[in-house]
């Protein structure tokens, strides 16, 4: 049985999650799949609820729906908590994980540019769960 993935968001078309996610599957021998899910926010819970029933083993969740999703999770992260929105969950036997992988990335990619910015002050500008 194939495992299913996606990307949730809207729009979500232009995503090149899928194309990047399963030409790694590909390469790995994953027998897995990565697909758009694209749902508007008026539809959002009930599209959400339906993806474990249609065999989805977890998605990574896009805007407008990282901060909305918080409610829909049995178990949050801390990190995710602090943060106040998800990217990625995980769809268990016993409920829906989420947590969120934005500052971990962010942190590794300063750290692999050789970029410290220990006892510094920073500003982060944007808005919503990704900032």
């Amino acid at each position: 049985m194939t495992d299913r993935y996606g990307i949730v968001g809207h729009p979500v078309a232009h995503s090149l999650s899928p194309a990047m996610h399963n030409a790694a599957f590909r390469a790995l021998g994953i027998e897995a799949s990565y697909e758009v899910i694209d749902l508007e926010p008026e539809g959002f819970e009930e599209g959400f609820r339906a993806l474990a029933e249609r065999g989805f083993r977890g998605v990574n969740v896009t805007v407008p729906h990282k901060e909305s999703v918080l409610s829909l999770v049995d178990e949050l992260d801390p990190v995710a908590k602090a943060i106040g929105a998800v990217n990625t969950i995980t769809f268990e036997p016993l409920g829906i994980a989420g947590t969120n992988t934005d500052a971990d990335g962010l942190a590794r990619s300063l750290e692999e540019a050789s970029v410290s910015l220990a006892g510094s002050k920073v500003v982060v500008l944007g808005a919503g769960g990704a900032a």
